[in-house]
């Protein structure tokens, strides 16, 4: 778990990517949850462009390219274990 002033592993960076993109939990509750700050966690958005908040603070759009994404390599998994 990452720690205020400790920098993010790769694993924390995808897992908080997982959680931005995968669900609706706020970046307070991502936060919390992954034992970082609300700015990291938002760092972590604004490198993968995941959510657009578009001027808002409580609601927000995921970028269909990231779905897309996450849905091709899950069909890719699924092939790949048939």
């Amino acid at each position: 778990m990452a720690q205020r002033g400790w920098s993010l592993s790769e694993m924390e960076i995808r897992w908080i990517a997982d959680l931005l993109s995968e669900t609706d939990l706020a970046v307070a509750s991502i936060a919390e949850r992954m034992g970082c700050s609300k700015s990291a966690i938002m760092s972590v958005n604004r490198r993968c462009q995941i959510r657009d908040y578009g001027k808002h603070r409580n609601t927000w759009n995921v970028r269909s390219a990231i779905r897309e994404e996450r849905h091709d390599a899950n069909l890719e998994k699924k092939s790949q274990a048939a």
